[in-house]
């Protein structure tokens, strides 16, 4: 912490007497390079590791459970150790919000596992079901029977499909797997939302407050 000393004379006169007095303004900044490298740059290195379960496999259940939890007990670990070197106060501080957030960030990404593995598990199951009970697609009656007594469905399926439930059905076959598209959304969802938190947090605490600093100092 830096103080910046500024010193004005001015001169009072009264009824009775005629003196000079001297006005001292202590400035107070606090340096950014300490917190800079133990507290920003190490939650901002586990917040984008928690994002390397998104390209792992959606069957790699031990390494990307352990990934998410290891991830968030570092971040756990490294808000208590900067909380313990700072003086308790009533309100929220500019640290506790970036905090907040981080561990928000990496407990989502444990999260949208645990969301990617109950989708994957149905899709296993419902796979499993139709290699089971597998049917004939255009006939609901058994093979041995004469060709005119068995019932011919795919006109009425056609007519069925059509409008906008084709559009959604040809829109999900293209990506049958809904664990999947839940990867690969996440891929861009999670680093641009981290984005626009790092511009925020940097317009609203950062810049605004040495916008203050600025202020205050230039103030006779």
């Amino acid at each position: 912490m830096c103080a910046i000393a500024k010193i004005t004379a001015t001169q009072n006169a009264s009824e009775k007497s005629e003196y000079s007095c001297a006005r001292v303004l202590l400035h107070l900044r606090r340096e950014y390079s300490y917190y800079l490298i133990q507290l920003y740059i190490p939650c901002m290195m586990l917040v984008v590791v928690s994002w390397v379960s998104f390209w792992l496999d959606k069957d790699a259940v031990p390494a990307r459970v352990s990934l998410g939890v290891t991830t968030l007990l570092t971040m756990t670990t490294q808000s208590s150790g900067i909380n313990s070197k700072l003086p308790p106060v009533s309100y929220i501080k500019a640290v506790d919000v970036w905090i907040g957030v981080c561990l928000a960030f990496i407990f989502g990404a444990l999260l949208e596992y645990a969301v990617v593995n109950y989708y994957g598990r149905k899709e296993f199951m419902r796979k499993d079901k139709k290699k089971m009970t597998r049917l004939d697609d255009d006939c609901v009656c058994p093979s041995d029977r004469p060709p005119q007594l068995r019932l011919d469905l795919s006109a009425y399926r056609k007519s069925v499909t059509c409008g906008p439930i084709k559009k959604i059905r040809e829109y999900l076959a293209t990506n049958a797997d809904l664990s999947r598209r839940v990867d690969l959304m996440s891929r861009v969802t999670f680093p641009s939302l981290f984005f626009a938190f790092l511009v925020y947090y940097y317009f609203q605490y950062v810049k605004q407050l040495e916008v203050e600093e600025f202020t205050a100092y230039k103030k006779p």
